[in-house]
């Protein structure tokens, strides 16, 4: 066989090749659900009392997205096999805007956006002169844009909700940052850093305007804050950590209520890491030594508690990020499990 020929047989058959893969990859099932039904359904508390928090399911990554190659991509998993896909190492924190779902993971020195309904995966590092290292929280704050706290670096970046890098700001009050939350009745963003046991706000995001709170026990103090949550009607929620306790301040930023001490009693802490409110002014908090989340009234009296250590539905291995997004859908970043747990709140206003 000549060699023109020999080489026009290799080139048929890779075209060959590709029309195949291309065409399996036309005629493939759509896609299945990301969170598939689950039956019978797991909830808190358990019947016959009525259900107030039902397991969804989780994500680990980008292989939860369950996308199937397609075009170019199916062709070189025809020939080379699939691809490695990124899975989470140490999911820190969770922010939802619609259907993306960013997690920080301070294992990977990444935030993760998986977007549910294009069924899509982007790894977001941060500017290339000055990448992001240990990215601890992350809020979507008004939906327009992504903020990230980064304790490595004493930094807050802002991307675009594609994952874009568009700014860094970093102040000289902050050398720990671990917290952000958008207070939308002050048009604000508050700041908790750990080494200041403080909390600081900004509007301009040039100047930190305002300062609450100081080492020390006292209503007002702090002892290593951990966690923000910021709700119109409530105000201000800090996660005290190693007071044991949470704080609630007023939209002047004073402390109106204290919940909360060391303890293994329901409604104590051992270590409280994050916070959220749900669309009944239900104030969570994750305890990543009790390994469970505990649910209070806006007045600080405990209605429901949940989770144990495992890595069941249900179950969590040092827990740290929450967030509620605007379905009542409860995001948890269980982190030693290396999962996101999702759970809906379900609603009296709903039934």
């Amino acid at each position: 066989m000549s060699v023109v020929r020999h080489n026009a047989v290799v080139r048929g058959g890779l075209l060959a090749a590709m029309g195949c893969a291309v065409l399996l990859a036309g005629c493939q099932a759509p896609s299945g659900p990301i969170f598939p039904t689950v039956s019978p359904p797991i909830v808190w508390p358990a019947p016959p009392d009525r259900p107030r928090i039902r397991y969804i399911g989780e994500l680990r990554g980008e292989a939860s997205l369950g996308a199937r190659p397609s075009g170019w991509e199916a062709f070189q998993a025809a020939l080379a096999g699939p691809r490695a896909q990124a899975e989470f190492s140490r999911p820190a924190a969770v922010a939802v805007a619609g259907e993306r779902v960013f997690v920080a993971d301070t294992g990977l020195g990444s935030v993760h956006l998986l977007d549910l309904a294009a069924r899509r995966y982007t790894t977001i590092r941060g500017s290339p002169s000055d990448p992001l290292r240990v990215p601890i929280d992350v809020s979507v704050g008004d939906g327009t844009q992504l903020y990230v706290v980064d304790r490595g670096r004493a930094a807050v970046d802002v991307f675009d909700l594609d994952g874009r890098w568009r700014a860094t700001h970093r102040w000289p009050e902050l050398t720990a940052p671990v917290a952000i939350a958008w207070d939308a009745r002050g048009r604000r963003f508050w700041l908790a850093d750990a080494a200041a046991h403080a909390c600081f706000a900004t509007t301009d995001w040039r100047t930190l305007e305002q300062r609450v709170g100081q080492r020390g026990s006292a209503p007002g103090q702090f002892n290593f804050p951990t966690a923000l949550a910021a709700q119109p009607d409530i105000g201000l929620i800090v996660a005290d950590a190693m007071n044991f306790r949470v704080q609630v301040f007023g939209a002047d930023a004073t402390p109106v209520r204290v919940f909360g001490q060391k303890g293994d009693a329901a409604g104590d802490f051992a270590r409280p890491r994050a916070v959220a409110v749900d669309s009944d002014q239900h104030i969570y908090v994750v305890d990543n030594q009790f390994e469970n989340i505990q649910i209070f009234d806006r007045d600080g009296r405990l209605l429901l508690a949940f989770g144990q250590e495992g890595a069941r539905p249900g179950e969590f291995a040092l827990p740290g990020g929450l967030t509620i997004d605007a379905q009542d859908r409860i995001w948890v970043a269980d982190g030693y499990n290396r999962r996101v747990q999702v759970f809906q709140y379900l609603s009296e206003k709903a039934s």
